[in-house]
């Protein structure tokens, strides 16, 4: 009777009872083999044992149903946890939709919204509308429906259901919030750099501009004889200038691609020696104290963008040589495990301990008070192709004084041929 009412419930186990008592009369209850009772304590004890059956299988049903439905009050509460996190952890509303699924036992679970259609939807035939749906829950203003197919449940179900569909729409809403945001922090981030821009290029561009067409103007004038040594002065500023504005729209146009997310680095080992070299060749030739730069790379290779890694250090030494114009510049590298470390090292002032970090923002220039050195998108330049190529860049004092930019790359593992 204990095992009926365990598996039954209170029904079969009553008829359970009653069955035991014919048996018990028939095969032990005097005279036997019959349903006559001879003694009245007899019919006494099989009515009593029939009543404590019947009680104890009325315990043991009450306490069956209510173990079951802890089980699902446990299952609901985890569920709408479960929701609640995801709004703030911003989960997978798939995922959290086959939870609900599998909680209640349905075929397929869809979020609809009206109009739009299906936003998220799992398992086999999805519900589109809440007319073909065997449970449909709507969300407040009817904007969202969350459409279960498999079986009808019943109104305690339907009130949690209720509560897990309005977090569903809620994470719909908090990811259209944050791509919003996003795409408003992107305009703003764009219109903060056009205004930084012509702000930072009025002087850059107009200094380059202006000594080139005085120049120019010098050499065409009538009325001015010029020595042979005057002409190749007048031109190598024309030059100078030349080069200037080519570096500058260069690192401008370099700027934009970061910002437009267009670089796409070929990566392949590389050999220091030669993208160091190839980058000394590559600083305007108006730069001073290429005399001063020491290379010992040795046979270190690294794993870049050949085009890329030379860019790199081209802004990288031609700050180190604008900001320490008296001492050496020292380019070394090493290998730490899988990564190798590229080393510009200066004996320049150095910067601001702190300061480091703000090198490779754009329009930043050390002390921001030299308005002759560029709009200081070198630094910036550097880290974003350096970051495109999986690395990274820093800047630390140099011991003694000086600034020293870090490279950090991954190390190659091809052989120098």
């Amino acid at each position: 009777m204990l095992i009926v009412a365990l598996l039954g419930g209170v029904a079969p186990a009553a008829l359970s009872a009653v069955f035991s008592g014919l048996l018990l009369n028939y095969f032990l209850v005097e005279p036997r083999y019959t349903f006559t009772i001879s003694a009245p304590d007899s019919a006494v004890t099989i009515v009593v044992l029939l009543a404590v059956a019947v009680a104890v299988a009325v315990l043991v049903d009450g306490a069956a149903s209510r173990t079951r439905e802890a089980r699902q009050a446990s299952r609901e509460a985890e569920l709408l946890a479960l929701f609640a996190g995801s709004v703030l952890r911003g989960a997978d509303l798939p995922g959290l939709l086959e939870r609900v699924r599998e909680t209640y036992s349905q075929r397929a679970v869809s979020l609809v919204r009206e109009p739009g259609g299906v936003v998220a939807c799992v398992g086999e035939q999805p519900c589109v509308d809440a007319d073909s749906a065997d449970t449909a829950i709507e969300v407040g203003d009817d904007e969202f429906w969350l459409l279960l197919s498999g079986r009808s449940l019943p109104a305690r179900d339907r009130r949690v259901l209720g509560a897990v569909a309005r977090q569903a729409a809620g994470l719909v809403r908090q990811r259209e919030l944050t791509e919003e945001a996003g795409r408003a922090q992107a305009i703003a981030s764009a219109d903060e750099l056009r205004r930084s821009l012509l702000s930072a290029v009025s002087h850059d561009l107009r200094t380059p501009l202006a000594g080139a067409k005085a120049a120019v103007s010098s050499l065409r004038a009538d009325d001015v004889g010029f020595s042979p040594e005057d002409t190749a002065e007048l031109l190598a500023t024309v030059e100078e200038s030349i080069d200037q504005l080519t570096g500058l729209v260069g690192n401008l146009l370099d700027s934009s691609r970061l910002a437009a997310g267009v670089v796409r680095p070929e990566l392949r080992a590389v050999y220091l020696d030669e993208a160091v070299h190839r980058a000394i060749v590559g600083i305007p030739r108006g730069t001073t104290g290429l005399d001063r730069i020491k290379v010992d790379v040795g046979d270190t290779a690294v794993l870049a963008d050949l085009g890329l890694l030379e860019r790199v250090l081209v802004n990288v030494i031609d700050n180190a040589l604008r900001y320490a114009p008296d001492g050496l510049v020292r380019v070394n590298a090493g290998r730490v495990g899988d990564r190798t470390l590229v080393n510009v090292v200066d004996e320049g002032p150095g910067v601001a301990r702190g300061a480091e970090a703000g090198l490779f923002a754009p329009f930043q220039r050390l002390g921001d008070h030299d308005n002759t050195t560029g709009v200081g998108l070198g630094l910036s330049v550097a880290r974003g192709f350096v970051e495109a190529m999986g690395g990274t860049i820093t800047a630390t004092d140099t011991p003694g004084g000086g600034l020293t930019v870090v490279l950090d790359l991954a190390a190659a593992t091809e052989d120098r041929p």
